[in-house]
């Protein structure tokens, strides 16, 4: 029971994007990721279950807000006013490194989980956006400091 107890896993990520300030688009260059995956059963597939969920917090982070009635009600059901992450949103260069297993020790044949996990580094991209604008900012003699909530959608960039 401790072995399972004992289940951790590690990843970092590292997001570059440049920002239309005018149009209020964001360019995704480059994302950056090393993430533990244990004794990877099968690499290909535990990278695609990485990319797949960071794409996922991508859309989370920059695209996908939800706007409500005044009852509640969800108003912007459909893809003409949702937005979810298309081809021309992912990142122009996208690596994905899985460390060494060290210990392979892990609950499952030495393997870690490798879908879920990985949303946890699309904030990266939120933060980038507005570090980006926040230089944006600077040089319009603005503070950097500023409140902004995810997504950081072309409206809340402008």
């Amino acid at each position: 029971e401790a072995h399972v107890n004992n289940y951790s896993l590690f990843s970092a990520g590292c997001a570059q994007v440049e920002i239309d300030v005018l149009t209020g688009e964001t360019q995704v260059n480059s994302f950056d990721l090393v993430y533990d995956s244990g004794k990877s059963l099968n690499p290909a597939v535990d990278i695609g279950q990485i990319e797949g969920s960071l794409i996922q917090a991508l859309g989370f982070s920059l695209l996908e807000e939800e706007a409500r009635g005044k009852d509640g009600r969800l108003i912007n059901c459909g893809t003409w006013d949702y937005k979810v992450p298309s081809g021309r949103d992912i990142p122009v260069r996208l690596d994905v490194e899985l460390l060494p297993c060290e210990h392979p020790d892990a609950p499952v044949l030495g393997s870690k989980a490798s879908g879920e996990p990985a949303q946890l580094l699309g904030g990266a991209f939120f933060f980038a956006v507005k570090d980006a604008i926040g230089y944006a900012r600077e040089e319009q003699g603005l503070s950097r400091n500023f409140c902004m909530d995810p997504p950081a959608s072309p409206d809340r960039i402008q």
